[in-house]
């Protein structure tokens, strides 16, 4: 008989934590306190948890994802609140756009649909607009010279939660599917962003569910 084992991640509310009532930066819903656990699977099914990968708060409307950190960063005065934030976002948006350059050159072509896909992301920033169509150009021409991209993930890991990069991921890993599939290569790259971010690679199938989840929305 084969025996199919592995390990997941699965998401879960803290019941135990308060709320942060209208809190959240982003559209000032409530902030809830969830986890990740790596669970060990038996045939694909979650038997016993092994670790907690990571706490962290997420918005019951608008679903943004936060590092514990966002609960003192509440509590600064508005102006290093509002600089903390912005900082945060600024990381964010360079990592998005460095990670999708990178995934759409790493196969040594860079199609007009992977392009149109990058450009549509820089929109949703505008306030980053010069600064994120400098970062597609410089990683277009360039790729990971000096271990760019990968350096920008390292930040990330510091600032951000591990839902916040899944998230981060599954957006950028779209430009994957604009010729219809993730090819070997492109599966092992996602892996490593994952490490380099501080998150099991076994996590790259709960990274795929939150990329057919953009997927649809798009």
């Amino acid at each position: 008989m084969l025996i199919i084992f592995g390990t997941t991640g699965l998401k879960t509310k803290v019941k135990d934590e308060d709320a942060l009532i209208n809190s959240c930066p982003n559209c000032s819903g409530d902030l809830f306190m969830k986890k990740y656990t790596r669970w060990f699977t038996l045939f694909f099914i979650p038997v016993f948890p092994i670790n907690t990968l990571d706490s962290f708060y997420e918005c019951s409307s608008c679903n943004n994802a936060y590092a514990i950190k966002i609960k003192s960063i509440l509590s600064e005065t508005t102006e290093k609140r509002d600089q903390a934030i912005e900082r945060t976002q600024n990381l964010y948006a360079n990592a998005l756009v460095a990670a999708m350059t990178h995934m759409a050159v790493i196969d040594n072509d860079f199609a007009h649909e992977e392009e149109r896909e990058i450009l549509d992301t820089i929109k949703k920033f505008p306030q980053y607009d010069e600064e994120l169509n400098a970062t597609m150009r410089m990683v277009k021409e360039h790729g990971n010279n000096e271990n760019y991209v990968f350096n920008l993930l390292n930040q990330v890991r510091n600032e951000l939660s591990s839902e916040a990069i899944l998230n981060l991921m599954a957006q950028a890993a779209i430009v994957l599917l604009a010729d219809g599939k993730i090819e070997k290569e492109e599966e092992t790259l996602m892996k490593e962003y994952l490490i380099a971010c501080g998150i099991p690679k076994d996590f790259y199938k709960t990274l795929l569910d939150k990329l057919k989840k953009v997927e649809l929305q798009s």
